[in-house]
C-alpha cells in the first residue's frame, strides 16, 4: 500500500503533523509511506512567496491577516474566491500534479489545504483514483479546508466535527482522531531526568517560552516583565526560551541573560531571572517534560504537543484568525489561560506559583481534551483504506 503524506511549508506545524503521521506509519508491514512538501513542486516564485507573504502578514499586519481570514471564510465570498484560489494553486503547482500522476499513491494524506484542493480537483477529473484524507490541524476549520472530494476529514475534537457538519461535510466522512504530533509526546521520560539532560537547574518553577519555528512573539517583553517581578517570586522562576530559527533573537537574549546560581546571601534586585536560551530544537517533548507551564502562541501543533504532555498553557497575544479560534476552545475547556500582554503573562505565572492548585486543576481538564496517540490513530485508520 503506497501512502503519500503532503503538506505546504507555510509554518512548521503542517510539516510536523505530516512527519508525525509518517513516523507512525513507519515499520507497518506492507506500507510504503512518503512525506512531501507541495511547494517543492511549485514554481520558484510561488515557493518563495507563499510562506513569506504569510509571515509578513501575521508578523507585521496581524489585524489585516485576521480581516482576510474571517472575510474569506464567509460563504458568499468563498463561493466566488475559491475557484480563483484553487486555479492559482494548480497553475503554480503543475509539477505536483505530474508527480501524483507518476507516483499513483493508493492514499494521499494532506495536513494543509493546498495539496488537498489540488488532489480533490484531480479526483473530480478522474486523474486520481485513490483515497484523499484531509487532516485539519486546527480545532475549528476554515473554508480553505473544505476540499469536498476528500474521502475523509480527520479532526481534533468533537467541536471540530460539529463545525465540519455545519459546513456541509457528511458525518460519515468525519473521523475525530486528534491533531497528529510526534508519538514521542505521548511518552513520559521523567521530569528530573530531562532537567538533568537539558542542563536546566533543578528545584525551580520552569517557564517554557516558545514562539514557533520562526521565532515570533513578545519573548523579550515577557522576560523583561519577569525581571521586574518581586524578588521572592522571581527567585523561584527559571525561564527556558526556545527561539526557533530566529537566530537574532536567540543571540540577543544570550547576550543580555544572566544565568545565575543562588548564593547563600541571596540575589540582589538588579540581577536577572535565571534564563536558558535555545535555538531551533528537535526535542521539544523533553523541554515540555521538564517544564511547569508553557507560554506560547496557539498554533495547532504546539498546543497539541502541550496537551499531549499535560502541560498548562499561557496563550499570549493570539493572532486574529485561527489562533483566536484555537484560544477560545482551549480557554473554554479550562486547559489554558489567555494573556493579552507580557504584563498579564507575568501575572499568571505569579498566580500559578502562589496558588499551585490552579495548575493541578488545569492538568486534570487537559486529560479530557488531549489525544496523545492521534498520529498513531490516524495511521491505523489510513491502513484500513483499500
Amino acid at each position: 500500500m503506497k501512502i503519500l503524506i503532503t503538506y505546504a511549508y507555510a509554518g512548521v506545524g503542517h510539516k510536523k503533523a505530516a512527519m508525525a503521521i509518517e513516523k507512525a506509519l513507519a515499520g507497518i508491514p506492507g506500507i510504503q509511506a512518503k512525506c512531501v512538501d507541495v511547494l517543492d513542486y511549485a514554481n520558484p516564485f510561488f515557493k518563495a512567496s507563499y510562506p513569506n507573504v504569510y509571515l509578513f502578514l501575521i508578523n507585521r499586519t496581524p489585524t489585516l491577516w485576521g480581516i482576510f481570514y474571517y472575510m474569506l471564510d464567509a460563504r458568499v465570498i468563498d463561493f466566488f474566491m475559491a475557484p480563483v484560489r484553487r486555479a492559482l494553486h494548480r497553475w503554480n503547482c503543475g509539477k505536483f500534479i505530474d508527480f501524483i500522476k507518476a507516483e499513483k499513491p493508493d492514499v494521499v494524506v494532506s495536513t494543509h489545504f493546498v495539496p488537498s484542493e489540488i488532489i480533490s480537483w484531480m479526483k473530480d477529473r478522474g486523474d486520481f483514483k485513490g483515497k484523499l484524507v484531509t487532516v485539519v490541524t486546527d480545532f475549528i476549520s476554515h473554508s480553505f479546508w473544505l476540499a469536498r472530494s476528500s474521502d475523509y476529514f480527520t479532526g481534533a475534537i468533537q467541536r471540530t466535527k460539529k463545525d465540519l457538519l455545519k459546513r456541509g461535510i457528511p458525518e460519515d466522512k468525519i473521523r475525530i482522531l486528534g491533531i497528529p504530533c510526534d508519538p514521542v509526546f505521548s511518552v513520559s521520560k521523567g521530569r528530573d531526568a530531562m532537567i538533568q539532560k537539558l542542563g536546566i537547574e533543578p528545584g525551580f518553577f520552569n517557564v517554557l517560552v516558545m514562539s514557533g519555528g520562526f521565532g515570533t512573539g513578545p519573548m523579550k517583553e515577557i522576560i523583561t516583565g519577569i525581571n521586574q517581578m518581586p524578588l521572592a517570586i522571581k527567585d523561584r522562576i527559571q525561564m527556558v526560551a526556545i527561539c526557533g530559527k530566529n537566530e537574532k533573537l536567540a543571540n540577543e537574549l544570550k547576550r543580555n541573560s544572566l544565568t545565575l546560581t543562588l548564593s547563600p546571601k541571596g540575589r540582589g534586585k538588579g540581577e536577572g531571572v535565571r534564563l536558558k536560551v535555545f535555538g531551533y530544537m528537535n526535542n521539544v517533548d523533553e523541554f515540555m517534560e521538564a517544564s511547569d507551564v508553557i507560554v506560547t502562541k496557539p498554533g495547532g501543533l504546539t498546543i497539541t504537543e502541550a496537551l499531549s504532555k499535560t502541560l498548562p498553557m499561557i496563550i499570549v497575544q493570539p493572532i486574529l484568525g485561527q489562533e483566536t479560534r484555537n484560544c477560545e476552545i482551549l480557554t473554554g475547556y479550562g486547559t489554558a489561560v489567555k494573556a493579552n500582554s507580557a504584563k498579564e503573562v507575568c501575572g499568571f505565572i505569579e498566580e500559578f506559583i502562589t496558588c499551585p492548585e490552579k495548575i493541578f486543576g488545569i492538568k486534570a481538564r487537559i486529560k479530557l481534551l488531549a489525544y496523545p496517540d492521534a498520529a498513531r490513530n490516524i495511521a491505523e485508520f489510513i491502513t484500513t483504506l483499500h
